[in-house]
């Protein structure tokens, strides 16, 4: 198969999503040593993406760049055998016509994509390319948040923010599968019934909807709803930040560990460009922003922990295993939120900044989106 055509949602310039536009004449070549080219049917929206667009997110590539870190679909075609790859590297068999999951550096706002063939998964039997699109970053970032970094056990009270979210849901998930008991955060009281009607034997009273004013009384008492004997956590899992970080550090046991993946909490919410208010706005927050003293940490016995799954893919024998890690688990088929079409992409993007979503925000693309052979 040689080089085609395809569709993207292509980056111009950061700052505002006005800067992103389709192209739809966009080239793409066979695939590489390692690679396979995959029919592009569904694709995962992440905050990444959000930090991306608006030009604050550090990983970014120069513009003009094609966001998007996952996507699901159909193998067109497999390139050679990468012989140079690390040992180690889990490379899974799949053949032309395999429906596939895939977690790329970049690229997935497309029709069409080349990726690194150690990065895909065979999409799991009866789950559909929505679900696919839904499960590889948000369930690797939370494994590794809990698993690697976290070090869960069994009996651990685990407080996972941002529960209703894709990352929130694996977490609460990835606890109960290794025996832990999550405490589950959230934004506003509608989005309590989408914990529990995942999680329906999940506890009420270790569900949070949060208030900044007395956030830590929350923790403590649904840590001890949840069995604590003090009241305390051993894990806090975090993408909120702002004023909720004072309440779960307080409230974090000794020899406990604090693992930061985002910072919902300042995030804007809309474009920022010329906006000098969203600036301002922003630049408070960030002023404002929580602090942890290093030299206080002996004597407290607790740890800060933060990470950025993208520099995983540097590392690729750990990706394989964390990826078989998590797969390891069986856990059931993630949570598909709203679901917008390829051609209102940037309206996806503004529903997912908004926070106001449950579960994984997805695009999907049908036959008028397919690329042409060129």
């Amino acid at each position: 198969m040689g080089s085609t055509t395809r569709s993207v949602w292509e980056v111009k310039k950061t700052g505002s999503l006005s800067g992103m536009v389709r192209v739809d004449d966009a080239r793409i070549d066979p695939p590489g040593p390692g690679e396979v080219r995959v029919k592009v049917r569904a694709i995962g929206l992440n905050f990444a993406d959000v930090f991306s667009v608006l030009g604050l997110y550090g990983a970014t590539p120069d513009c003009p760049f094609v966001p998007g870190l996952e996507c699901c679909g159909v193998v067109e075609a497999i390139g050679p055998p990468d012989e140079n790859l690390p040992e180690g590297t889990v490379v899974p068999p799949v053949a032309v016509g395999d429906s596939v999951m895939v977690v790329t550096r970049f690229g997935a706002y497309a029709s069409a994509v080349n990726a690194p063939l150690h990065q895909c998964r065979p999409l799991p039997t009866g789950w559909t390319h929505e679900q696919g699109a839904a499960f590889l970053v948000q369930g690797l970032t939370a494994f590794y948040a809990l698993k690697k970094l976290g070090d869960v056990r069994r009996g651990h009270t685990v407080l996972v923010h941002s529960a209703a979210g894709g990352c929130g849901l694996f977490g609460i998930g990835i606890c109960n599968a290794l025996g832990a008991v999550p405490i589950a955060t959230v934004g506003s009281p509608t989005k309590v019934s989408a914990i529990l009607e995942r999680f329906p034997d999940m506890d009420p009273e270790t569900i949070i909807v949060r208030e900044r004013k007395r956030f830590g009384d929350q923790v403590e008492a649904a840590a001890t709803a949840a069995g604590s004997t003090d009241g305390t956590c051993d894990v806090v899992m975090d993408a909120v930040m702002g004023d909720f970080f004072k309440g779960g550090w307080s409230r974090l046991a000794r020899g406990g560990r604090y693992v930061v993946y985002g910072a919902a909490d300042l995030t804007p919410a809309g474009d920022l460009g010329w906006n000098v208010f969203g600036w301002l706005k922003l630049g408070w927050k960030y002023v404002n922003r929580p602090m942890v003293d290093p030299t206080n940490l002996p004597g407290d016995n607790k740890s800060v922990m933060g990470f950025n799954l993208i520099w995983m893919f540097d590392k690729i024998v750990e990706l394989g295993e964390l990826l078989g890690g998590l797969t390891s688990l069986g856990l059931p088929a993630p949570k598909v939120g709203e679901v917008f079409t390829f051609d209102k992409l940037p309206s996806a993007i503004r529903v997912f900044q908004s926070g106001g979503t449950s579960g994984k925000v997805v695009v999907t693309l049908d036959a008028e989106d397919d690329y042409l052979s060129a």
